[in-house]
């Protein structure tokens, strides 16, 4: 139906404040705007990393991994996969320069190096939460959908353009997402979006960070938090308040999607 919308919503830095908190008057925001329009959430996080904002929002659509796998009504309806051969090659050249990186399936996340470097102890509190198991060749049994990299932007140069499979999406200043080439919330959005039958210039869209500058983008309605980065702001169609002033509910409002 061409009058239906999908609003979709970032979780760090968007629907959660700086404590890793969803606050009230976003909640009740969110609350009311289901009532009458379709909601999901669209996080780099997997499932199980989402799993505990999810329940408390009360939603059961949700895009993780960055737009690795799609979930409508808590059931899966999409999935996409990295490579294995160009995993096996990134973990080679990678061990060659002492980069550690973090193995990530739907639910689940491994490591790959037995002693975390300060980069990676610092990226996992970023996201807030612990270093994950020790398990070195996770990868070579299981199927990965997202990989935690922890490199700088200077290190990128060793990677770029050897990997034909897949792409890099820094999230933090010593730490990428290596995703499938083929694969980003916003292709997932529409994957979803047309799961619910609603035109893409019915999705309205909400983020902060660089792996949401694309959904941003090349939605009808891209919003970006008033604390999000210089580069999603200059794509955005509107820019709300910051992630700890109310800025989803105060654009849902302005918007007159909510009371």
């Amino acid at each position: 139906m061409e009058n239906r919308k999908l609003f979709i919503f970032d979780l760090d830095g968007t629907v959660l404040n700086d404590e890793k908190q969803i606050p009230l008057e976003t909640k009740e925001a969110i609350k009311e705007l289901s009532e009458s329009y379709e909601v999901a959430i669209a996080t780099g996080r997997n499932r199980s990393m989402a799993k505990e904002v999810i329940e408390e929002l009360g939603i059961s659509n949700y895009i993780v991994c960055n737009g690795a796998a799609a979930y409508s009504k808590d059931e899966i309806i999409y999935t996409n996969y990295l490579n294995k051969e160009d995993m096996i090659k990134l973990v080679e050249v990678a061990d060659c320069h002492e980069h550690q990186l973090v193995y990530e399936t739907i639910d689940d996340l491994k490591r790959r190096n037995e002693i975390p470097n300060k980069r990676m102890e610092s990226g996992m509190d970023f996201v807030g939460f612990d270093v994950p198991e020790y398990e070195r060749d996770y990868h070579e049994n299981h199927s990965l959908v997202q990989c935690l990299f922890f490199i700088t932007e200077e290190e990128m140069a060793i990677y770029n353009d050897k990997f034909p499979h897949f792409r890099f999406v820094r999230w933090y200043k010593e730490g990428v997402d290596v995703l499938p080439a083929n694969g980003s919330k916003f292709l997932t959005i529409e994957i979803l979006a047309n799961h619910f039958g609603v035109n893409l210039n019915n999705v309205i869209a909400f983020g902060d960070g660089m792996n949401d500058i694309e959904m941003i983008k090349h939605v009808g309605m891209g919003i970006a938090m008033g604390n999000a980065e210089k580069e999603v702001k200059d794509v955005a169609n509107m820019v709300t308040e910051s992630n700890e002033n109310n800025g989803i509910s105060n654009a849902l409002r302005k918007l007159n999607y909510i009371k």
